[in-house]
């Protein structure tokens, strides 16, 4: 039990001397000369922020664990009466978290308020830092970026900067000892040992460089600012590890204080092959999502692939297109598509990559010390002086982690989130980013959504303010249905399209959140095919189109195979809100002259509620 301090009373024997962090670090504290009346040195509501008011408290709600989960005061009008939510109290010696009061009036005013603004961090390296706040910066080649094509995160921090959350990055390795990174001591895992350890490897900067862009400290002075920069890390080594066994136990690991995983890697980019998920890894994501974060579900974002160039799409890749993963592509500095990021019907959102060294990519951590992609001395489009830090980290695989900075000031902001009410909200706060593209189209449920971008590009301060409020997704329901074809439809060689429809009825879903295609051919060639499944909306989803595919290794060009005959899922997440019943009709296109094969089945298993 509390002792009494200052004579609050918090309840029955209970009092408490508020000395609470404000929304921009002005202090709270028990007015002396009032009684039962606390100052608030600074609170952001809605798009506001007041200074030094004072409330009257009525009573205790609740407080938290010790776990500091926010950073930041919140104040709850729909609660009757008011709740007054304080982030942090020291009583005695002692620190609170997240004490929550109810309030009876207001007893001063602000002595002043205004909108809310950027914050902007005193990291040196900020600066340089376009995905964050692009103001035209120039890259390498002397190009100036388009001003606002960014995460717009500077407003979110004034809600949320990642306090509380713990992200885990699988990858190739991280620098647990960086200067610039908070890591969960004895929680990463070592792959090449099978054993919390030391994932760290000089030699593989990767994973260092995806953990800064997610969650390196921020107004510290010091190095890069993260999107979530008051997060903490940990690190699995998966791909330092000398089998392939692990990546089912690396998306399951510590499901109890994990709430992301960020996972920036997957199949072998450009070569156009079909790569299935294994039985095992898609399981193990069903496992994270309905069990982790006490059954909130785990975040699993995932790279949406570097392969673009004629040959690959995201589609094909059997872990980015899973229905419980978040799938990442890739804008440049002047918010279009990277040249390398993969288009797809399982790509969620964008967040920021840039394109190359030599023209602009982004500034993030590299590895402590002259290894890794920065020496200090002789990478003459890096930074000079300074190898701790890279400003040559691109691709998907610095999308991702973004994103999973952004999610984790969603969780912050509402701890309350499901898995599901996470990618709702960034699909329906996404920024519409290259307007022009024509491949725009609206969805079913009134959501813009491209190939090329998803829903568009992540807005952080859109989706940490819709947050709060956000009314929990009900259960998910799945209901399956199988095309009737009775003997193979045969595709015309180079021709017209063959079509083939189910009607789904009495699915109980109206808003779907994501579709499986399980589709069957005995084309011998199917990199000739394009599919395109058309919802009963009317949207059309591009699963498969002609191309071609090539050795790996070689890059000699190679048969794509009849590696649909045995069955290929295809996942799409564009139908978001769309109804599930109604008429599906697929399309199979031959669009090269040669190979031949027909139809021998398909079905449809959609997800929603």
């Amino acid at each position: 039990m509390l002792k009494r301090s200052c004579g609050l009373r918090l309840a029955a024997s209970t009092a408490l001397a508020l000395l609470a962090c404000g929304g921009a670090g002005a202090a709270d504290s028990l007015d002396p000369a009032n009684p039962g009346t606390v100052k608030i040195g600074s609170l952001v509501f809605g798009d506001n922020r007041f200074n030094d008011f004072s409330v009257r408290f009525g009573g205790l709600v609740s407080f938290g664990n010790g776990v500091a989960t926010r950073t930041y005061d919140s104040l709850d009008l729909t609660k009757s009466p008011p709740q007054l939510t304080i982030a942090s109290i020291s009583v005695g010696g002692q620190t609170y978290t997240d004490v929550v009061i109810t309030v009876t009036d207001i007893t001063s005013p602000p002595t002043s308020s205004g909108p809310v603004t950027d914050l902007v961090p005193n990291d040196p390296l900020f600066v340089d830092q376009w995905h964050l706040k692009n103001t035209g910066q120039p890259g390498r080649d002397g190009v100036a970026g388009k001003v606002g094509e960014d995460i717009n995160v500077g407003r979110a921090w004034n809600y949320a900067t990642g306090t509380g959350i713990q992200i885990a990055v699988i990858d190739d390795g991280l620098d647990i000892h960086h200067e610039d990174l908070k890591i969960v001591a004895g929680k990463s895992w070592d792959y090449r040992t099978n054993a919390y350890g030391d994932p760290s490897s000089s030699a593989s900067p990767h994973g260092t460089s995806c953990a800064g862009l997610a969650a390196a400290k921020g107004n510290n002075n010091l190095g890069a600012t993260g999107i979530a920069f008051n997060a903490s890390l940990v690190g699995y080594n998966l791909l330092s590890a000398t089998t392939g066994e692990y990546g089912a136990d690396s998306v399951t690991k510590d499901l109890v204080s994990n709430h992301i995983y960020s996972n920036s890697y997957g199949a072998t980019d450009g070569n156009g092959l079909l790569a299935p998920s294994d039985a095992a890894w898609r399981a193990a994501i069903d496992t994270g999502t309905t069990t982790g974060r006490n059954g909130k579900g785990s975040i699993y974002t995932w790279a949406a692939g570097n392969g673009n160039g004629g040959n690959d799409r995201s589609d094909y890749d059997g872990q980015a297109n899973y229905q419980g993963v978040l799938a990442i592509g890739s804008l440049n500095d002047q918010g279009l598509r990277s040249s390398y990021s993969e288009q797809g019907s399982n790509v969620l959102v964008m967040a920021f990559g840039g394109e190359f060294c030599s023209t602009h990519t982004t500034t993030t951590v590299d590895v402590s010390g002259a290894t890794g992609y920065n020496d200090g001395t002789t990478k003459h489009d890096d930074y000079a002086g300074q190898p701790n830090y890279t400003r040559c980290m691109n691709g998907t695989s610095a999308a991702t982690p973004e994103a999973s900075g952004v999610v984790a000031l969603l969780l912050e902001a509402n701890p309350a989130l499901g898995w599901r009410d996470v990618r709702a909200i960034l699909a329906g706060t996404a920024r519409k980013n290259d307007p022009a593209n024509p491949d725009w189209v609206t969805n079913g449920a009134g959501l813009k959504v491209n190939h090329n971008y998803g829903f568009g590009a992540i807005d952080a301060t859109a989706a940490v303010k819709a947050a709060p409020t956000w009314k929990s997704i009900p259960a998910q329901k799945t209901f399956t249905a199988a095309a009737d074809i009775a003997t193979p439809l045969p595709i015309a060689d180079d021709g017209a399209a063959v079509t083939s429809s189910i009607t789904v009825a009495n699915s109980g879903i109206t808003n779907l959140e994501f579709v499986d295609v399980n589709f069957t051919s005995d084309h011998t060639e199917v990199g000739d095919l394009e599919i395109t499944l058309t919802s009963p909306a009317g949207t059309r989803s591009t699963l498969a189109v002609t191309h071609g595919c090539v050795n790996p290794t070689t890059s000699a060009a190679v048969p794509c195979g009849a590696t649909m005959a045995n069955g290929v899922r295809f996942g799409v997440v564009r139908l978001l809100g769309e109804a599930a019943d109604g008429k599906w009709t697929l399309s199979v296109r031959d669009g090269k002259a040669g190979a031949t094969g027909a139809v021998v089945g398909w079905n449809l298993k959609t997800y929603g509620y």
